[in-house]
């Protein structure tokens, strides 16, 4: 998950070539990858692709701020936790 996410966030928000590789500890809020405008595109992509509602009430920074907080957050989300991919 931590792999999906971050190439994700690699490849559509990060656009300072000195932040590669990121790393999935990096404040994406401080370090400027993400901002209000990102942050509704990487919930479209994250309700997507692992089946969660994210709620208005979700949106905080907290659970944004970098890759291993989005995984726990999608972790604590996820119903039914299936490890098998549905192709």
């Amino acid at each position: 998950m931590e792999t999906v996410i971050n190439d994700y966030i690699s490849r559509e928000f990060v656009h300072d070539p000195a932040l590669l590789p990121l790393a999935d500890d990096t404040s994406l809020l401080e370090a400027g990858i993400l901002d209000s405008l990102s942050l509704l595109r990487l919930v479209m992509f994250l309700e997507e692709r692992f089946g969660i509602a994210v709620g208005d009430a979700d949106l905080l920074p907290e659970n944004f701020a970098s890759v291993n907080a989005i995984c726990g957050y999608i972790r604590a989300r996820q119903p039914g936790k299936q490890e098998a991919s549905h192709g």
